[in-house]
């Protein structure tokens, strides 16, 4: 089978591997879809997170099919079409016993330190594996982790539907915030980035106002939307530049800033921020205890794909799909694989 390994040098190429056989408690699958995440693209920079364990075949937003199963599988049959949840954790250790399992002492996770969906075929642990209903689209389901990682932040924090809602970043992380905040039966949502297609496809999800940052200051313009209050909640979703003070700044008293971006180094913010304003300030960087009920946003039709995943390519591409995604060409917000 094709399967692309890096080794975190800036490079990923394409090995020719044996099929692999699934162990007691997996199921062979055969990947149908994987999305290229921008934590994958940090991996094969030598970017990613600290528990990373090279050579790796990154992929973590899998869609597959089961085509085999390995002893003790109960809960998969031979042709499920299910979606990945890549944490292989402990189940004894503290933080499992009290529900933080994607911060178990012994964590492994598929597509970081387990190699992961950027291959024609893949051994997975049962309990990694979800199985998907009929109307849940492959690329839809390459998307749960993805919209999970936002809700997962979400469900840290409580919203009302009166609420002014700031999304500081229309990657595919911050144009899902949007949808779940609509979810949630916020609608005064305000979306900010540098780029005006993103941002379009920001307001045609409910967005009733944008801000290009480059054509506007942001806290002016959220302060002068709020009529001088600042936004209840704040939900960063950019991981770049100095946007952890844009939300501290743009907040209104008592407010709440959601974190979930991951920046690739140190930030100085201004403390006094939170501590004259009574912030709250929560952070959040995994799906966990939220892919299940993303599924069936999905499912519903309260979250959708259209206008984030914006290409596709087959497994061949991977350069030319690479190159798309980190030289953001032709419109590019989210792209997929097809091994």
């Amino acid at each position: 089978m094709r399967a692309l390994v890096t080794n975190g040098s800036g490079t990923i190429w394409e090995e020719n591997r044996d099929r692999p056989e699934p162990e007691p408690g997996e199921a062979l699958v055969r990947v149908r879809a994987v999305g290229i995440c921008g934590s994958d693209v940090g991996l094969i920079h030598g970017e990613g997170p600290p528990w990373t364990e090279y050579p790796l075949v990154p992929g973590h937003e899998v869609c597959a099919e089961v085509v085999e199963l390995g002893d003790d599988v109960t809960s998969l049959s031979v042709g499920d079409r299910v979606s990945l949840h890549g944490f292989v954790y402990c189940g004894t250790c503290t933080h499992c016993r009290d529900g933080r399992y994607y911060q178990c002492r012994d964590l492994q996770e598929i597509g970081f330190t387990i190699d992961g969906g950027y291959r024609e075929f893949a051994a997975f642990p049962e309990e990694t594996l979800r199985p998907l209903p009929d109307d849940i689209s492959d690329v839809a389901a390459t998307q749960i982790d993805s919209a999970g990682c936002t809700q997962h932040a979400l469900r840290r924090v409580e919203t009302s539907v009166t609420d002014t809602a700031v999304v500081l970043g229309p990657g595919s992380l911050g144009l899902f915030g949007v949808q779940l905040l609509r979810a949630r039966g916020v609608r005064d949502i305000v979306l900010t980035g540098t780029r005006d297609e993103r941002l379009s496809v920001g307001a045609d999800y409910g967005a009733v106002r944008t801000v290009n940052v480059r054509e506007e200051d942001p806290v002016e313009a959220i302060r002068n939307h709020t009529d001088g209050d600042g936004a209840d909640i704040c939900v960063e979703a950019a991981g770049a530049g100095d946007v952890v003070n844009t939300c501290l700044q743009a907040a209104g008293k008592r407010g709440t800033v959601v974190l979930t971006g991951v920046f690739d180094g140190l930030r100085e913010v201004d403390p006094n921020d939170i501590v004259a304003k009574e912030l709250e300030v929560v952070g959040g960087v995994t799906a966990a205890h939220a892919v299940d009920e993303c599924a069936e946003l999905f499912r519903r039709g309260d979250l959708s794909v259209d206008g984030i995943v914006t290409h596709e390519f087959p497994l061949a591409a991977y350069e030319e799909a690479f190159e798309t995604v980190t030289e953001r060409r032709d419109g590019v917000i989210k792209a997929v694989l097809r091994p």
